[in-house]
């Protein structure tokens, strides 16, 4: 376990950048519904893909097929966002960015609705307390390993992509079960929890 919590030391600077990535994300996702909101609820099929079907799965399917799609969604997610860091870090970059521009939409698209704030956060931070801070950090991963290999220092590229890529395989030994259980809580208590505030 120690190995495993050795590859987070060094990845607070990526953090920061992937957090402020996140937030920016948010804004500006925030801002492009309220700009022109038709247009967007247009196309929220394609914006918010497979959120709409674990939404409609909410209603008619069991809470462990929920938490299952659910956490297979996330993993694909987690896995291109980490180990998608090979392509020079854009992946990442544009994945955390979306991840906090759809965020931004569904807020905006809730209170369009005329539902309240606290709704909104209902329907976030019960999960989201665990799986949005895995999703940044495993930006962190991703870009480190994209900016090594841009910026390779005295190292070669190949000698800090496979330190940089067992790395990544090493985290998964804590974003993995941190993931199924905000799947667990998205599946179970979020639902919940946003009916105290309807």
């Amino acid at each position: 376990m120690d190995k495993v919590l050795e590859t987070f030391k060094d990845k607070t600077k990526m953090a920061i950048i992937t957090f402020l990535l996140f937030i920016i994300g948010i804004f500006i996702g925030y801002f492009v519904f309220k700009v022109n909101p038709e247009r967007v609820i247009m196309n929220l099929d394609k914006l918010l893909g497979n959120l709409i079907e674990i939404g409609e799965a909410m209603n008619n399917k069991s809470k462990l097929h929920i938490t299952g799609l659910i956490f297979q969604n996330n993993i694909k997610a987690l896995l291109v966002i980490i180990f998608g860091g090979i392509a020079l870090g854009l992946i990442p970059v544009f994945s955390i960015f979306f991840n906090g521009f759809v965020i931004g939409i569904v807020m905006a698209f809730s209170l369009y609705q005329g539902k309240s704030i606290t709704f909104f956060l209902a329907g976030l931070i019960p999960h989201g307390i665990l799986e949005l801070p895995a999703v940044i950090m495993a930006g962190a991963f991703g870009l480190k390993t994209g900016i090594d290999i841009i910026f390779p220092g005295s190292k070669s590229r190949k000698e800090l992509l496979q330190v940089n890529l067992k790395n990544s395989l090493l985290s998964l030994g804590v974003f993995v079960p941190i993931l199924f259980l905000a799947a667990a809580i998205e599946a179970t208590i979020t639902p919940y929890v946003m009916k105290l505030f309807i």
